[in-house]
């Protein structure tokens, strides 16, 4: 598991643990599991995919930055 935090600029949108995030990068789809390596990428319209034993949270986004570092995984997005 690792913590995934979705924010913009005026809220925290989702901040739970999931075993996979699925993002649409600018230069394709990343797939983030845990342990992921440091990581920083711009994302694209598109859908965001948790994924966890309970089912799978979508949301749409604009555009944002992706932050994975060895704690957890912020994603800065505008929806």
């Amino acid at each position: 598991m690792m913590l995934v935090n979705i924010i913009n600029l005026e809220k925290i949108i989702y901040s739970d643990e999931t075993d996979e995030a699925v993002l649409p990068g600018k230069e394709g789809c990343l797939t983030i599991l845990p342990h992921h390596a440091p990581l920083i990428a711009l994302l694209k319209k598109g859908k965001i995919k948790l994924r966890n034993k309970g089912g799978e949270k979508i949301f749409e986004i604009d555009e944002g930055i992706l932050e994975v570092n060895p704690k957890e995984v912020n994603i800065l997005v505008t929806l």
